[in-house]
């Protein structure tokens, strides 16, 4: 009988574990079932929500069914006393099937004189230099460990349990704007900085032709009187405009850092800009003006309008809400809290579905989960099982659009008509099985 050397019989042990362990993946273990046309619903811990991907098996944009959403990292920057809020993320995480890095906000009273920023434009509050600085170290580090994207939340971030859904259509539109094409290594396409999908108001780019992604009658859009910023799009070109239109867009100026994504060039930039040239200022104002100046010769930054992360408001006394003020920081341990203002019920803001607010639901394995605000939301509820979110569309809109539209709009607005419109399109959004199995 013929006898393998020892040498070959682990050659041969080594190439049938590795066939087999490819014989698994392919045939759908290893992750979400790959076939173009459908997916699979999305199921981690009691979270069930249908996502369609119609992109090839090999399309990056499956890897938004993951953990991390396709980004390399999940982080949330969080003050390390606020063990309360860490409660609340790490609980909507679990539910939601991510993974969480917790990042160590910064005190900035606690921060040596010679690290502080000078010059500096802005609120010289500790607060402000301690979020400022809590961030540059995420990008500090994203450049040490060689992280090529990471998304980042603030510890009062909520989302939609639609989520997956919605990042995947997102995805689609920022790879329109930038012009993507595979191969790729990221889902959102290889060429941006900055993504802001949880900010509190952006501005779009009307001065000039553009790009936009719009996905019409979206439940997951708030409404109007919900929008209660003040920095808003132009949105006087018919195609953009819409009580539950949502868009992808390249962005002037934002405002808010509840959550955004950023790249590791994009992350290498702020540094930059932030550490070594005269233009630091509060975190928020600093990625505003990196997307308004242009500098690196291209779009800076892309959003979501309306945004797709919202903030969760804990019942309770409401100055708990941020860590930004000083005071907030230096609390002896064991000292009472004092209060003169209450939340009587908890709270999720700029969101419709939020899984904050639907935690026990979703323990409870329910799949019917009601609108944030049902008498005024496009649909009142909807069921996880089977319901799909539309499908965006490109759209270019040309400079004389908005000035056209815009003398069409001098006549009185009808709002009786507005209402029974919108409820002729909650009426014709009727749920869709999911095909799969």
């Amino acid at each position: 009988m013929f006898i393998l050397p020892r040498s070959s019989f682990g050659l041969t042990f080594l190439c049938v574990t590795f066939f087999s362990f490819l014989v698994w993946i392919t045939s759908g273990h290893g992750g979400t079932s790959r076939s173009p046309g459908k997916a699979r619903p999305h199921s981690a811990d009691g979270v069930y929500t249908n996502v369609v991907v119609k992109e090839s098996a090999s399309d990056p944009i499956w890897e938004i069914q993951n953990r991390t959403l396709g980004f390399q990292k999940i982080y949330a920057v969080s003050m390390p006393h606020r063990t309360d809020k860490r409660d609340y993320l790490a609980l909507m995480a679990h539910m939601s099937g991510l993974d969480i890095e917790f990042i160590d906000g910064v005190n900035g009273s606690m921060m040596h004189p010679h690290a502080l920023p000078n010059p500096w434009g802005g609120d010289k509050g500790a607060g402000t230099y301690g979020c400022w600085r809590a961030h540059l170290d995420i990008y500090q580090k994203m450049l040490q460990e060689k992280i090529h994207s990471a998304l980042i939340f603030e510890d009062d971030a909520d989302w939609d349990v639609f989520l997956r859904a919605q990042l995947t259509d997102f995805a689609r539109g920022t790879r329109y704007l930038t012009n993507a094409t595979l191969p790729m290594l990221s889902p959102y396409g290889d060429d941006w900085d900055v993504l802001t999908i949880g900010h509190t108001g952006v501005d779009n780019k009307p001065g000039r032709d553009g790009s936009y992604w719009v996905t019409e009658n979206d439940p997951t859009v708030i409404v109007e009187s919900r929008r209660t910023w003040g920095r808003k799009p132009d949105l006087s070109v018919k195609a953009l405009n819409g009580p539950h239109t949502r868009l992808v867009h390249t962005v002037r100026k934002m405002t808010g850092t509840a959550s955004y994504a950023i790249s590791m060039r994009g992350a290498s930039r702020a540094l930059y800009d932030q550490s070594m040239m005269p233009n630091a200022e509060p975190i928020d104002v600093a990625l505003s003006n990196l997307c308004r100046q242009e500098r690196w010769t291209k779009d800076f930054c892309i959003g979501s309008y309306p945004m797709l992360i919202g903030r969760y408001r804990a019942a309770g006394p409401r100055d708990k809400d941020s860590d930004r003020r000083a005071e907030a920081n230096v609390a002896e341990p064991g000292s009472e809290h004092q209060s003169h203002s209450e939340r009587l019920e908890p709270e999720s803001e700029f969101t419709v579905f939020p899984v904050s607010l639907n935690i026990k639901r979703l323990m409870m394995g329910e799949m019917v989960i009601p609108a944030n605000v049902p008498e005024k939301d496009l649909l009142k509820e909807i069921d996880l099982r089977t319901f799909v979110l539309p499908e965006g569309k490109p759209v270019f809109v040309r400079t004389k659009e908005y000035q056209l539209f815009n003398q069409q709009r001098n006549a009185p607005p009808q709002p009786k008509q507005e209402e029974k419109k919108a409820e002729e399109i909650a009426k014709s959004i009727v749920p869709r099985r999911h095909l799969a199995s």
